[in-house]
C-alpha cells in the first residue's frame, strides 16, 4: 500500500509539472517569433523560404528554431524537447487529424547526442513534412 501511495504521488506531481503549461495565442506565438527573428535575423532568401515552409540547412535557422521552441516552453534548460507539451498547442489551435502521432513520430530523445541547433532543427524538417505546419500559418498567419 506505501508503494502504490508513493507512485501515485509521484504521478499526481508529474501531472501537476506538466500542467504549468500554458498555452500560447497565436499572437504569443508571433511575438515570440519576431523575437527570436531579431535575436537571429534572416536575410531575405531565408524570409523567402520561411514562406515557404521549405527551409535549408542554415546555421541562423537552426538558431532561431532553438530560440523558439525554447521561448514557447517546449525545450527546456537542459535541452530536452517536450512533444506532449507540443501536441497540446498544436491542438487548441488546429483542426487536423493524428497530430499526436504525427509529433510522436518526429520527436526523439536525441540518441545520437547531436548538438541542440542540429536535434531541434531535426524535429522541425519531420514536422514541416506533414500537414501541421502549412494549418498552423494559417492560424498565425504570416510574421
Amino acid at each position: 500500500m506505501k508503494y502504490f501511495i508513493v507512485i501515485l504521488a509521484a504521478v499526481v506531481l508529474a501531472q501537476a509539472a506538466d500542467d504549468d503549461y500554458k498555452l500560447k495565442t497565436p499572437e504569443e506565438f508571433n511575438a515570440m517569433a519576431r523575437e527570436c527573428h531579431r535575436e537571429f535575423p534572416f536575410s531575405k532568401e531565408l524570409q523567402n523560404q520561411e514562406d515557404n515552409l521549405d527551409f535549408s540547412d542554415d546555421e541562423t535557422v537552426r538558431k532561431y528554431e532553438v530560440c523558439f521552441y525554447r521561448k514557447l516552453g517546449i525545450l527546456d534548460a537542459d535541452n530536452n524537447f517536450n512533444g506532449d507539451r507540443l501536441v497540446k498547442q498544436f491542438e487548441a489551435v488546429l483542426d487536423v487529424e493524428g497530430i499526436e502521432q504525427k509529433v510522436n513520430n518526429c520527436v526523439d530523445k536525441n540518441e545520437q547526442g547531436r548538438p541542440v541547433d542540429e536535434y531541434v532543427s531535426r524535429i522541425q524538417r519531420c514536422i514541416d513534412k506533414t500537414d501541421i505546419a502549412p494549418n498552423l500559418l494559417k492560424v498565425i498567419g504570416k510574421l
